[in-house]
């Protein structure tokens, strides 16, 4: 860990220690998410600098070869470590959101998680028909932030439902197979449709 990750840590640390609301724990957690995840934009932004720079020397090719493995190795490896360390972070605090162990739903109440979502006002009656939980919110309706366009793109959405997908993608990537739910079989998402179930009302037709 370096220097910044320590001296963040080790503030993240110490506000933890005072007494805080759900509602001021729930800000932190976001805000060092979306810290998190720009760290993590700018070292693939760093990154890309080094496979440009191998596309430049394509003409030069065989007599560049050399240069051009060096600069795309680079591109895969530069700042490992950080990047490592962010992604434990991130997938840390999307189980954390997926499970919501604080219970921080309940204790906000489902206006003011909407409030510090900023969730559309538009959205809010369908949300609150629907969402029962924090993950319905964040990672399956995606509304944090749906104030504001944003990206429809798969694994892409506010910070906090970026944290849950990578976290999905570590459980999938981790679990047993006995674990995973069969997306093919019946009433599953690409398995066949289940037929209706129908009831017998006493005196009326099958519904």
């Amino acid at each position: 860990m370096n220097n910044i990750n320590l001296k963040v840590a080790e503030k993240i640390g110490s506000i933890a220690r005072k007494t805080l609301s759900q509602r001021d724990m729930f800000i932190l957690m976001r805000r060092v998410i979306r810290n998190s995840l720009r760290h993590k934009a700018q070292i693939r932004a760093e990154r890309s600098i080094f496979r440009r720079q191998a596309a430049k020397l394509k003409p030069f090719l065989p007599f560049a070869q050399r240069q051009m493995d060096m600069l795309l190795d680079k591109s895969k490896r530069h700042r490992e470590d950080d990047l490592k360390v962010i992604k434990q972070g991130l997938v840390g605090f999307g189980y954390n959101l997926i499970r919501d162990a604080e219970g921080a739903y309940e204790a906000i109440g489902f206006s003011g998680m909407c409030d510090l979502l900023s969730i559309n006002p538009m959205h809010r009656e369908e949300a609150g028909r629907n969402a029962k939980s924090l993950a319905d919110l964040i990672y399956v309706a995606r509304l944090e932030d749906s104030v504001s366009p944003k990206s429809e793109a798969w694994g892409e959405g506010g910070p906090l439902f970026e944290a849950c997908f990578l976290a999905m993608i570590e459980w999938i990537n981790t679990a047993p197979d006995k674990d995973l739910p069969d997306l093919f079989e019946p009433g599953a998402p690409f398995g066949p449709t289940l037929p209706p179930v129908l009831t017998v009302v006493e005196g009326g037709k099958p519904q």
